[in-house]
């Protein structure tokens, strides 16, 4: 255990790129930060057995643990017992008599606020990064030391074409290996869910010859998720403290068309549940595709494909939260090639809800002749981004601040929650 200090600011940042020797291809990543730890996460491709260096960002109450990478090399560590709301800094070791193994280059993360902690905090949120693309929006984020976390809406990779083990680690390789995306996945913690190109394009649920829990696996192999009971399940929640909760959705491998869910009735209740319950001043909803109404007969090609397309539920969440007086609830989703900040619904449930869409962090532009507008949307934009999400829970608002690849914020807005 590390002892408690006092808080520390944290100036640093991650070193650029040349730290990341083949032994440990991918560098490191950190996700789902909790008050008293994170799981942080390597890829191992040498010889030998490895160690997790950890420290306080200050250099202070520093220890080393000896870690098994699987049969595979890699490797996720739980950390259990730091301290609340400080920054921490790791790397992965080869341990030698001469001290010269090989390093994984550091990472950083900060652990969650205490349970009765209120205090802003300011998160980051992308989605559908192509690994093809200029990923300048994902440097400009990891370039940033201010960052708690970082929201990955889906799309993080796209393995359309992959069939089998190899093939999906194959495609994980590709984008994660990008310099861009180390140094992100280095910065700060994630909390990340899938969308369908971590399978295959517009997926709409459970399939019958495996390939959706052969991409489930991968999913978990390459990113630092706490898994949940039963182990396969991708849905769950990450507090911080009074101020957020953020409740992260699988809104795809649970699709049951016939019977209009969305979401499992499991998720569904969960979800619902977790809402009416939640102590903290605001809940963010990671949800890969938007559940705000989209006008336009191009949007409308595939309603189906995202909440519009199942009315019964959608309604009854959104009505469920309003009739229950949520406060606090911020929808954030990716999936469109789109930036948006609006209200969920131009009338009826959810016209006073609000939705982000982040992204696209590195993707061509959603090809709409025209982007929805006002009264519904306040801001739309196809301009390759990453979010700044500020939340205060002082005044109850949530500040979105879209940036662009060169580091200019080109939408700045603030609702009141």
């Amino acid at each position: 255990m590390l002892a408690a200090l006092g808080a520390a600011a944290c100036e640093t940042s991650v070193p650029p790129d040349g730290v990341t020797p083949r032994e440990f291809p991918l560098g490191v990543a950190s996700g789902d930060a909790n008050d008293e730890g994170a799981v942080v996460w390597t890829s191992y491709r040498g010889g030998s057995t490895v160690q997790l260096e950890l420290a306080l960002e200050d250099g202070t109450n520093s220890l080393t643990l000896p870690v098994t990478p699987d049969a595979d090399g890699f490797v996720h560590v739980e950390l259990r017992g730091l301290s609340a709301g400080r920054w921490y800094r790791y790397e992965f070791v080869e341990p030698t008599a001469g001290g010269e193994g090989a390093r994984s280059g550091p990472g950083r993360f900060r652990t969650a606020f205490a349970a009765d902690t209120l205090a802003p905090l300011r998160i980051g949120a992308a989605s559908c990064i192509n690994p093809h693309y200029p990923l300048l929006t994902l440097r400009r984020a990891a370039e940033r030391t201010d960052l708690d976390a970082f929201l990955l809406g889906g799309d993080t990779l796209y393995a359309d074409g992959a069939r089998t083990i190899s093939g999906f680690r194959d495609k994980w390789y590709e984008a994660l290996g990008r310099e861009p995306h180390r140094l992100l996945r280095a910065s700060t913690s994630l909390i990340a869910t899938w969308d369908d190109h971590e399978v295959v394009d517009n997926f709409p649920g459970p399939d019958s010859d495996g390939i959706v829990d052969v991409a489930r696996d991968r999913f978990f192999e390459f990113l630092p998720v706490r898994r949940q009971v039963p182990p396969e399940r991708l849905w769950r929640s990450v507090r911080w403290g009074r101020t957020a909760e953020f409740f992260v959705l699988d809104a795809r491998s649970e699709r049951n068309r016939a019977a209009g869910e969305y979401l499992s009735k499991e998720q569904f209740e969960w979800l619902k549940t977790g809402l009416s319950t939640c102590p903290a001043r605001f809940k963010v909803i990671l949800n890969s595709v938007p559940i705000s109404e989209f006008p336009g007969p191009l949007f409308g090609l595939q309603r189906e494909d995202r909440w519009e397309g199942f009315p019964a539920q959608r309604t009854e969440l959104l009505k469920y939260i309003e009739d229950e007086k949520i406060p606090g609830v911020l929808w954030v989703s990716g999936d469109f090639h789109l930036a948006t900040a609006g209200r969920v619904s131009r009338t009826g449930p959810g016209s006073t809800a609000i939705e982000a869409l982040v992204g696209p962090a590195g993707q061509r532009p959603n090809t709409s002749p025209t982007y929805p507008g006002k009264p519904q949307f306040d801001f739309a934009s196809g301009r390759n981004n990453f979010t700044i999400i500020d939340l205060d829970p002082g005044t109850g608002t949530a500040r979105l601040q879209f940036v662009d690849g060169d580091g200019r914020v080109f939408g700045d807005l603030s609702y009141a929650l």
